[in-house]
């Protein structure tokens, strides 16, 4: 039986996958005060799962009709 584990915490390479962004723009993103929260631990700055949804769901717009 195979047990499926979520990551919690994802480096700036796998947190840019996860949003389909450039690691450069995800890091302008998050330098400028306007991408998802951050974690940092020690030196190393990571990103919640739950982080990158509320980001996402942030960045939503209604369409126009």
């Amino acid at each position: 039986m195979e047990v499926q584990t979520r990551q919690l915490l994802l480096d700036y390479d796998a947190a840019a996958k996860a949003l389909s962004l450039s690691k450069a723009a995800l890091r302008d993103l998050v330098y400028k005060g306007r991408g998802p929260r951050i974690t940092k631990i020690g030196r190393r700055t990571f990103f919640a799962f739950q982080d990158l949804e509320a980001f996402v769901e942030d960045q939503r717009v209604k369409s126009f009709q």
